[in-house]
């Protein structure tokens, strides 16, 4: 009974939970809403970058939806709305994963233990509900579209049509949809070691692919699909190895769930001892490929819990299952209704502890997006900006859609977080070796060879990153560079000649600040030949 009533409340309270405290912004956001409001001025897709002085390609953006979304809710309804958002689809991925648990033939209620979507929430927390990112929308998509594939296993082959429908979304909301095909791959194959009706999948993969085409960019779409997809991406965090060694408690909350996972599969494998024929493929395929996903690439490890959730919980159970019909058979009746009564216990002081402080957190937490100082160069950007300092400025990667989004027009940017999409590899490796004072005298390489090469007039350097530092120290002692401005995390390096004789210090209140960081001087007017 405690299950039916408090169940989804509960789930829902820790989901508004983790995404109303960890609440700072992503690093590239700004680069999404600015797509998002020249899309609402222009009513069109912008396919030329306009924010960089550096060489750039041209701009295929595969979040454009996204940043689109992005922007309507932060300029209608500001932090709330973002918030509300996160916590909408946070909740949609938890609630779609307990409705693929409850397909598996379970006792009704059964797919509803609270303590497992807790640290599921934990695990996945870091690609879903840390901060409001496009991939949000490929994650609720992901669960979906197991939640549907689940449903055709078992006999519901109309619902495929869902595929293609819901893929016209998510090709132009975020690059992840190659992650949707996949899945109808892998079910298809699958299905086929399972000797089973396939090719149903495949036949679908073939309009859901062909909707891709369905974008502001057309075939060249897939082009950089292909491209970004493949390329290396070292030098970037999120894309980096998932390192289960480097610490015990680093990243704990996945280890939970592989030591879940482990758990579930060995106690499958010893209980039923089943022959290869009664082997689930589809199961097995997908946490293999995605636990491949997750170990190659930081970025992917909501993959991987997604599908770990969806497919071993009731392995799981069937452990706590096993070792309550031992101590019933072994105790009797009296042990039988003390298990019960402990659950019962347990229960409810876990529901009461979830919805108690979740009502009392909710109502007195302030819904707010915050741009953090020791991640963002707030001090320095109004520093320039408050100035009214302009030209081309250089800033690290991380930082570089911020100062696009308050500096622009008076400031250029060299590089941002769209480099895959707007940059060619070589100004992503130029910028970094000027950043991390990266040389190779060898063959000649010298780490301040970008401002050889591209006109300068402002540079903000992290000061506290011990590679960012060594070029921080570098430029205080450069004779035609003069620091004239320190953040806590920043500095303003501008060129001795084009000093004035005083600065404005900026002033930053932390609020006033929040509730101003959606505005900009990104302006545009709607092209003749646009049409809305």
């Amino acid at each position: 009974m405690l299950k039916k009533i408090f169940f989804y409340p509960a789930l829902f309270l820790l989901c508004s939970m983790y995404a109303i405290k960890f609440n700072d912004i992503d690093y590239d956001f700004f680069a999404r809403i600015a797509v998002g409001k020249i899309f609402f001025q222009t009513g069109s897709v912008i396919k030329n970058d306009i924010f960089s002085y550096t060489v750039t390609k041209d701009w295929i953006d595969h979040e454009w939806g996204s940043g689109v979304v992005f922007y309507f809710l932060g300029d209608k309804f500001g932090d709330t709305g973002l918030i509300i958002f996160k916590i909408v689809l946070f909740f949609t991925v938890l609630f779609i994963i307990s409705q693929i648990i409850k397909l598996q033939n379970i006792k009704p209620d059964d797919h509803k233990s609270i303590l497992f979507y807790f640290f599921i929430i934990i695990a996945v927390f870091f690609g879903i509900g840390h901060t409001v990112r496009c991939q949000l929308f490929t994650f609720t998509f992901f669960a979906l579209w197991i939640y549907t594939l689940e449903r055709v296993r078992r006999g519901e082959t109309r619902l495929l049509w869902i595929m293609p429908v819901t893929m016209v979304v998510w090709a132009n909301f975020h690059g992840g949809f190659v992650s949707g095909l996949g899945l109808l791959g892998m079910y298809g194959v699958g299905e086929f070691l399972n000797k089973k009706p396939c090719l149903k999948y495949f036949i679908t993969l073939i309009p859901t692919s062909l909707v891709t085409l369905i974008n502001p960019y057309g075939v060249k779409y897939l082009g950089y699909i292909f491209f970004a997809t493949t390329m290396d991406r070292k030098g970037i965090g999120e894309w980096e190895m998932t390192d289960l060694f480097y610490s015990v408690k680093h990243w704990y909350s996945l280890k939970i769930v592989i030591l879940i996972v482990l758990a579930s599969i060995i106690f499958y494998f010893w209980k039923k001892r089943p022959k290869f024929s009664e082997i689930d493929k589809v199961k097995f395929i997908v946490l293999g490929v995605t636990f491949y996903l997750a170990i190659s690439h930081i970025k992917h490890q909501a993959f991987f819990v997604i599908s770990a959730a969806s497919f071993v919980y009731q392995d799981f159970y069937a452990i706590f299952g096993a070792v309550g019909n031992y101590v019933r058979t072994r105790f009797g009746k009296t042990a039988s209704k003390t298990l019960y009564g402990l659950n019962l216990a347990k229960n409810a002081i876990v529901y009461m502890v979830i919805i108690t402080a979740g009502v009392i957190f909710i109502t007195h937490t302030p819904f707010l997006v915050t741009v953090p100082a020791n991640k963002f160069p707030i001090g320095s950007v109004e520093f320039v900006r408050q100035n009214g300092l302009k030209g081309n400025l250089l800033t690290i990667f991380h930082w570089g859609s911020y100062a696009a989004w308050k500096l622009y027009p008076n400031c250029l940017i060299a590089l941002d977080g769209r480099f895959e999409e707007v940059y060619p590899t070589r100004t992503f490796y130029e910028v970094g070796g000027f950043i991390s004072h990266y040389s190779l005298p060898e063959i000649g390489y010298k780490w301040d060879r970008f401002l050889d090469k591209y006109h300068t007039d402002i540079i903000i350097l992290g000061t506290h990153n011990d590679n960012q530092l060594k070029s921080y120290k570098a430029m205080k002692e450069n004779k035609e560079w003069a620091l004239v401005f320190e953040d806590l995390i920043s500095a303003v390096f501008i060129r001795k000649k084009d000093m004035k004789t005083s600065y404005k210090n900026p002033g930053i209140k932390p609020l006033p600040f929040f509730a101003e960081k959606y505005e900009t001087k990104l302006e545009f007017t709607k092209p003749v030949s646009v049409e809305l």
